[in-house]
């Protein structure tokens, strides 16, 4: 049987997913019978799902007109 702690950092590191099969199936067992690592991977989750929503934002070009619009502001 794995520990939390060994779920909990191949669920935080992102390696679950490329783990030996036996070792996935551990972390499948542990995560079925444990709540608190259940929620973990959850909030793990949805921290990545955020933190992907917020780099759509930065994966663009600004504005043509965006340094004229800060210098305006700022002077």
């Amino acid at each position: 049987m794995m520990t939390c702690r060994e779920v909990s950092t191949l669920v935080s590191t992102g390696e679950l997913a490329d783990a030996p099969m036996t070792r996935r199936l551990g972390a499948r067992i542990h995560l079925a019978m444990c709540r608190h690592c259940r929620a973990f991977k959850r909030q793990i989750e949805a921290i990545g799902r955020a933190a992907r929503d917020a780099s759509l934002g930065f994966e663009r070009e600004p504005a043509s007109d965006f340094e004229t619009r800060i210098l305006s502001r700022l002077g």
